[in-house]
């Protein structure tokens, strides 16, 4: 466990989906959550304001969907640290390279458990294998 934990933002409409992945993130010894949304433009200004290590977006929301927020924060600036996971029920080929064009991170099932989707995160944010 790091001395820092690392800042999580968590969008999702879901609201079941969004608590389950909250608490899961609270109990990790090494990520804090700072900020929940219930949609994509939400999403866009919880990280503006937060500045988290990494978000992890629903890819289908209400508003800006997962995809669009991070078009935008990667079009807002290139250079920001904020590091994306996205998280779908549908792994369709075409949304998952569109995810990538996007600027994402990582897209995973949301069959994933919770504990494969905080070690993603971990991941994204600290280039681990």
């Amino acid at each position: 466990m790091s001395a820092l934990p690392l800042t999580v933002v968590i969008a999702d409409d879901s609201d079941a989906y969004r608590s389950g992945i909250a608490r899961a993130v609270r109990a990790h010894g090494d990520l804090e959550l700072v900020g929940e949304a219930i949609e994509g433009d939400g999403a866009l200004a919880a990280i503006a304001e937060l500045a988290p290590d990494v978000a992890l977006l629903d890819v289908r929301m209400p508003g800006l969907d997962g995809l669009e927020v991070c078009e935008r924060l990667r079009a807002l600036n290139p250079a920001a640290a904020t590091r994306v996971v996205l998280l779908s029920a549908y792994m369709d080929d075409a949304v998952v390279a569109r995810a990538r064009e996007a600027g994402a991170d990582a897209y995973m099932s949301k069959t994933a458990t919770r504990g494969e989707i905080c070690s993603e995160a971990i991941r994204v944010v600290r280039g681990l294998q």
